[in-house]
């Protein structure tokens, strides 16, 4: 998997905005990026990026890598509508 600042650097790039939790994309930002994304993608990234442990979020999905990936996967344009 790629590095988490390449992703946030990626993630920058894709949506323009780096408004929260040191630099990451905000909320309204990120769910910009596809009508594919849902809180479960959002609650996913919020966990990786380490603004939130597990124990704080109650919408994960059952495989956060997989999440992960979909975002990666439309932020690279290898999925955008």
């Amino acid at each position: 998997m790629v590095s988490k600042r390449e992703f946030k650097i990626k993630l920058l790039e894709e949506t323009m905005c780096g408004a929260q939790h040191t630099g990451w994309s905000c909320g309204t930002c990120f769910f910009a990026i596809s009508e594919t994304l849902t809180n479960s993608d959002w609650q996913s990234l919020l966990l990786y990026r380490g603004q939130y442990e597990k124990d704080e979020l109650d919408n994960l999905p059952k495989n956060i890598d997989k999440s992960i990936d979909k975002i990666w996967e439309l932020i690279n344009g290898e999925e955008n509508d």
